[in-house]
């Protein structure tokens, strides 16, 4: 009897002992990772006492605030957003009852003035009253422009410099007006298009022939052609017992790897897709960041990764059993973002440097304080100064005399590069443009996707991606801040 007494209680002794340690765990070690974690409701019903802080453009306009109100004689905070549906997917929302998305959520620690706080006993900590600010790389002339040029489509547009990284617009479409995420979110989720998916960054297309710059890149790395080499194209490339074909059938004869790139002769990029092989080719897609997570300051979750996929699944980018041929010109199994192709032409536009791309510039506290500030990072190497010069070259080229000529501006030197990619419904098509402006000098990258078009990329998404090149240019660089 006194044995099993005995055992009785060093069982309820050790059970309170696992429940101290494991209450001492959450309450201590986890308890700032729990209370950050943006589905946390009760971490969101406690920032209503919170003066939230704002989200301020580049060009000082404010895209979020907070708005104090008093309900049963408390004061509490609820977020506004005075531009309504602009850059929505970006600045995303934040609210006690849906949580938080984008820019609301990424940086939410110090929007929410938690900032410096340590993991401790949750009662024995009170929240900063005020929030910090974030300031964007964000401009909202050009994000305007963006929209405005995708509204009635279903697209996105994404515009980097490419020697900082800074994105100066995110546009996706559709889009919602973040006012009424509150109110009538389960209107917005209903909406055609799902307007709550930022196409920008999470969107995953095939490429088409935007993707021959990868390919006229590694060729030129490979040493084994130049600009000049020539080829011959018989109107068809058969490989796997399947003929590639150049669009409508066109048979070029002799040209060289600047013709290729210009007409966008599918059979030349196969041919050298083939001889370069997929793990040549392969390596160089994982210089361009294919395969791995994009590096830009949005949640993990709003963010896809471009690559090969096969049923839903991510494959390696050397992965021996995949139509290297049809790699090579933007099909067999490629989806990629709008963000990712923006970040090729960037890297071809900084002399083949790839920039981490960013958002928020600067975070800054109420009474002034810079804690947080981004400085250009570089992520990788694509290739040579030359090598990224001879694509540009090649690039100006297609704008010029080729498929690119609506994407030209007055005056002025654009690079880049069309894209006509196949969706499985007859006569629909996504319609791309990437490249970068001034050629001479370049100052913008740009990426435009328009999805189920049935125009070209040269005929739809080229057009735009000139006038967003020419809203950008024009718009000039912002000096200073907004005062807090």
């Amino acid at each position: 009897m006194n044995r099993s007494i005995k055992t009785l209680y060093l069982a309820l002794a050790g059970g309170f002992i696992l429940l101290f340690v494991m209450l001492g765990y959450w309450q201590v070690v986890a308890a700032g990772g729990l209370n950050e974690r943006a589905d946390n409701p009760y971490h969101f019903e406690k920032q209503r006492l919170v003066d939230r802080g704002r989200i301020i453009s580049a060009d000082k306009v404010v895209l979020a605030e907070s708005v104090a109100y008093t309900q049963k004689r408390k004061k509490y905070f609820k977020r506004n957003y005075p531009q309504g549906a602009l850059a929505a997917q970006v600045v995303g929302y934040a609210t006690p009852q849906q949580g938080s998305t984008g820019l609301e959520a990424q940086y939410n620690q110090y929007l929410a003035g938690s900032y410096g706080t340590g993991a401790i006993l949750d009662k024995l900590r009170e929240p900063q009253k005020q929030g910090a600010d974030i300031r964007l790389t964000l401009d909202t002339r050009v994000q305007r422009t963006a929209e405005a040029l995708l509204e009635g489509s279903r697209g996105a547009v994404v515009v980097l410099n490419p020697q900082t990284g800074q994105v100066l617009a995110l546009a996706s479409s559709p889009s919602f007006d973040l006012n009424q995420v509150a109110s009538d979110f389960a209107s917005i989720r209903k909406q055609d298009g799902a307007p709550l998916v930022n196409r920008a960054t999470q969107g995953r297309y095939p490429p088409g022939s935007t993707f021959k710059v990868v390919t006229a890149t590694e060729a030129l790395n490979s040493g084994k052609w130049t600009p000049n080499s020539t080829f011959n194209d018989t109107g068809k490339f058969v490989v796997f017992g399947q003929t590639i074909r150049n669009d409508g059938g066109v048979k070029f004869g002799v040209n060289t790897l600047t013709d290729a790139l210009t007409f966008s002769i599918n059979t030349t990029f196969a041919a050298i897709g083939t001889q370069l092989g997929a793990k040549a080719l392969g390596n160089q897609m994982t210089k361009f960041g294919f395969g791995q997570p994009t590096s830009i300051d949005l949640p993990s979750n709003e963010v896809s990764v471009s690559g090969r996929y096969r049923d839903g699944k991510l494959l390696s980018n050397t992965q021996r059993d995949e139509d290297v041929a049809r790699i090579a010109i933007g099909q067999e199994n490629l989806q990629v973002t709008p963000l990712q192709m923006a970040m090729v032409a960037g890297a071809m536009a900084n002399g083949g440097r790839m920039m981490k791309p960013y958002l928020v510039k600067r975070v800054i506290t109420p009474d002034g304080v810079v804690v947080r500030q981004q400085q250009p990072e570089e992520l990788a190497s694509v290739s040579s100064a030359y090598v990224a010069s001879e694509v540009g070259r090649m690039m100006q080229n297609v704008v010029r005399e080729g498929t690119a000529a609506q994407a030209g501006l007055s005056g002025l030197s654009v690079a880049g590069k069309t894209g006509t990619a196949e969706t499985g419904t007859q006569g629909l098509n996504d319609a791309w443009f990437i490249g970068y402006a001034p050629a001479d000098n370049p100052k913008v990258a740009v990426a435009v996707v328009i999805e189920d078009s049935s125009g070209t990329g040269g005929q739809v998404a080229a057009p735009i991606a000139g006038e967003v090149i020419r809203t950008a240019l024009s718009s000039g660089p912002v000096q200073g801040d907004p005062q807090p």
